[in-house]
C-alpha cells in the first residue's frame, strides 16, 4: 500500500487543526447560552457567529468524506449533534397551522419594533406603498406590542384606527419614545418594569382574554446602537475592504457591543423575576437584541415555549444587517398553558426589523 506523501500528511494535519478550532468554537457558542457576559465578556461573540461556525463544521464533514480518513468526520458530527436543540432554534422544517373553524377562544399576537415610525408608507418589493397602520389593521391581530414607539402619533388615534379600545404606553425616554401595547381585550392591570432613559424598556399588561387573565410582557432589551456607518464598516470588514481608520473604529464597536451585552444581562435578571412571580400565564413579546444562541434568550425563555420553534418553518430572520448577516432577535414566547400556531415574520419594509406574528390558543385541560 502506497504511503501518503509528506505534503498530504501536512495538509491532513492542517485540516485536523482547523477542524478542532471550528468544533471548539461551536462548543463555545453553545456555552454562551449559559454564561453571563458580565462574568466572561467575550463569550457572546461565539453565539453571534453560531451559524458561521455551524456551516464551517458542515464543510469539514464534507472535506473528510472526500479526503479521508472518514473517521475524522466524527469530530464535527458529534459536536453538531450535541447541540441539536440549539440548531432547532434557528431552522424549522415545518410549521403548525390552526384552521379557521378552530379559532374560537384563540387570539392573534403581533410584535414589531416600529423604529419610531420612520419608515412608514415605504415602497415594498412589489412596487406598492404600505402604511404601517394599514398593515396593523389588515393583520387581524388582537394584541399588538410595539417597541421604539413614538408618541408623535397619538395613542388614542392609533387605537381608534386599529379598533382597539385598550392600550398602555410608557415613554422610556425624554424624547417621546418608548414601548406600547394595544389590545382588543380589556387591560385590567399594567406596570412599568424598567426604563433606561432610551428607547429600551419593559412593561407588562394583564389582559382579560376569553375569561382568562394573561400577563403580556412587552420587552425591548438594550440596543447595541449601530448606525448606518457601523453597518457599512461591518460589511466592509466581511469583504476585507477596510482601512486603518476602520480598524480603530471596529475596536470601539466591540467595546460598544460588550457594554450592551452586559446591560442586557442586568435587564434580563429584572424581567426574569417578574416572569417567575406572575400569578397568570405569560406571553413575552419583543426585541431582545440577541439571537437564539445567547444568554438573554436562554434566561428569558426558561421553560417557556418559542412560537417559531413550535409553529414556524424555514429560517426566521427579523433583523437584516446587509451582506454581513441576518438574525432572529424578535420573539414571541409563551407559557405551556398555550399552544402556538401560524407563526410568520413577513419581510415588509416598514422598519429596520420585521414583525413576528402567531396565534395562541389555550391547551385543552390547561391550568394556571
Amino acid at each position: 500500500m502506497k504511503k501518503p506523501s509528506r505534503w498530504k500528511k501536512f495538509f491532513r494535519i492542517l485540516l485536523v487543526i482547523g477542524n478542532i478550532v471550528v468544533a471548539a468554537g461551536l462548543l463555545l457558542a453553545y456555552a454562551c447560552c449559559r454564561i453571563n457576559p458580565e462574568k466572561l465578556w467575550w463569550i457572546g461573540f461565539f453565539g453571534l457567529a453560531y451559524l458561521w461556525l455551524l456551516v464551517a463544521n458542515l464543510v469539514f464533514i464534507a472535506l473528510w468524506w472526500l479526503v479521508r480518513p472518514r473517521k475524522y468526520m466524527l469530530l464535527s458530527l458529534v459536536v453538531i449533534l450535541s447541540g441539536w436543540n440549539v440548531s432547532a432554534r434557528n431552522i424549522r422544517l415545518s410549521g403548525r397551522s390552526l384552521p379557521e373553524n378552530r379559532w374560537e377562544n384563540s387570539f392573534k399576537m403581533l410584535s414589531f419594533n416600529v423604529h419610531m415610525f420612520r419608515q412608514n408608507n415605504v415602497v415594498q418589493a412589489d412596487g406598492t406603498k404600505l402604511d404601517i397602520i394599514d398593515f396593523f389593521s389588515n393583520s387581524g391581530a388582537d394584541l399588538i406590542c410595539m417597541q421604539e414607539f413614538s408618541n408623535a402619533i397619538q395613542p388614542d388615534r392609533i387605537g381608534e384606527q386599529l379598533q382597539m379600545s385598550y392600550h398602555y404606553v410608557e415613554l422610556t425616554s425624554t424624547s417621546n419614545l418608548g414601548i406600547a401595547t394595544f389590545s382588543r381585550f380589556p387591560i385590567v392591570n399594567r406596570q412599568l418594569i424598567y426604563a433606561d432613559n432610551s428607547v429600551n424598556g419593559c412593561i407588562y399588561t394583564d389582559v382579560l382574554i376569553h375569561g382568562d387573565t394573561v400577563r403580556v410582557f412587552n420587552l425591548h432589551l438594550k440596543s447595541i446602537g449601530f448606525g448606518n456607518r457601523h453597518l457599512r464598516l461591518l460589511n466592509n470588514a466581511l469583504r476585507r475592504e477596510y482601512s486603518e481608520t476602520d480598524v480603530r473604529a471596529a475596536k470601539s464597536i466591540v467595546k460598544q457591543m460588550v457594554g450592551a451585552a452586559i446591560r442586557r444581562s442586568r435587564q434580563v435578571a429584572i424581567v426574569e423575576r417578574y416572569i417567575t412571580q406572575s400569578p397568570y400565564p405569560v406571553v413575552i413579546c419583543g426585541d431582545f437584541n440577541d439571537p437564539p444562541v445567547s444568554y438573554s434568550y436562554q434566561r428569558i425563555r426558561g421553560d417557556l415555549r418559542d412560537a417559531f420553534i413550535d409553529a414556524g418553518s424555514g429560517r426566521s430572520t427579523t433583523y437584516d444587517i446587509g451582506t454581513l448577516s441576518s438574525q432572529r432577535i424578535d420573539y414571541i414566547l409563551h407559557a405551556k398553558y398555550f399552544q402556538s400556531y401560524d407563526y410568520e415574520s413577513p419581510h415588509i419594509h416598514l422598519s429596520d426589523h420585521h414583525p413576528v406574528i402567531c396565534r395562541l390558543k389555550k391547551q385543552v385541560g390547561a391550568k394556571n
